[in-house]
Order: structure tokens, then C-alpha cells, then sequence
């Protein structure tokens, strides 16, 4: 709980700063109620360093030497948007597996065992990290 109350205060803090200070110049005094977009928003301002997107598959070639006309994503593999690197969402995680996958995500761990997972991972829209670190991320 005490991890918890500390996340609680960095995320507020983050909620509550001016957006000439990279906040996000709410008013952390009103609830977001059922409005999500704001909680996410919020989680997204303050892990937007540790976001990651679905890591696109190499183009295929068709046996005539031409490129496939569709986009495919590589299944259940993300880019971090910070480094570049393929990882995984962790197996306990419940977004492991979705169907359909999470375009983007934040997450709070790294871990590297054979492969490099990412843990405490929320699934959030690519375009909020433009609009919650505009300093960090342009379009």
C-alpha cells in the first residue's frame, strides 16, 4: 500500500504541473470518475519514458519479387519507443495474449531472462504521449 500511496503522489504531482513544465495542468482536486481517458492519460504522462507499440514484421515478398500490400505486426512482440528494443509482454501479465493486441502500451519493468519482457504494462493510445510529452515525442 505504501508503493501504491507513493505512485499516487508522483502521478498527481505530474497531473497537477503546468504544461510549460511537462505536466498536464489538471486540476487534481476533481476526480475522474468513470472518465478513463483521464486516468490513462495520467499513467501515460508519467511512464511515457517506458512506452513500447507493436513491433511491425518485415515486409514479405511475394514469389514475384514484389513487396505485400499489407502491414503485419510481428505476434505479440513491441518496440520500446526509448532504445528500439523487441520485447515481450510479461506471460502473468493480463494483457499477454489479448486478442486483439494493445497497439501501444507503458509499462513499468524491464526484465531480461531469455528473452525481454516488460511487466506492469497498460494498454494506452500512441497519440496521448504526443499530447502528455510534446518536448519528448513529435508526430
Amino acid at each position: 500500500m505504501a508503493r501504491a500511496f507513493h505512485i499516487r503522489q508522483q502521478l498527481e504531482s505530474i497531473c497537477s504541473r503546468s504544461t510549460e513544465k511537462n505536466g498536464l495542468g489538471m486540476d487534481t482536486t476533481l476526480s475522474c470518475g468513470k472518465n478513463e481517458e483521464t486516468f490513462f492519460k495520467g499513467i501515460a504522462a508519467g511512464l511515457f519514458l517506458q512506452a513500447a507499440s507493436r513491433a511491425k514484421a518485415a515486409a514479405n515478398v511475394d514469389g514475384r519479387g514484389r513487396s505485400g500490400d499489407l502491414q503485419q505486426f510481428q505476434r505479440g512482440r513491441y518496440r520500446t519507443l526509448l532504445g528500439n528494443e523487441l520485447v515481450s509482454i510479461h506471460p502473468n501479465s493480463t494483457l499477454f495474449q489479448r486478442n486483439p493486441a494493445p497497439a501501444c502500451v507503458v509499462y513499468t519493468e524491464l526484465v531480461t531472462t531469455s528473452k525481454t519482457y516488460i511487466r506492469g504494462v497498460s494498454q494506452i493510445r500512441e497519440e496521448w504521449l504526443y499530447e502528455v510529452a510534446p518536448n519528448f515525442y513529435s508526430k
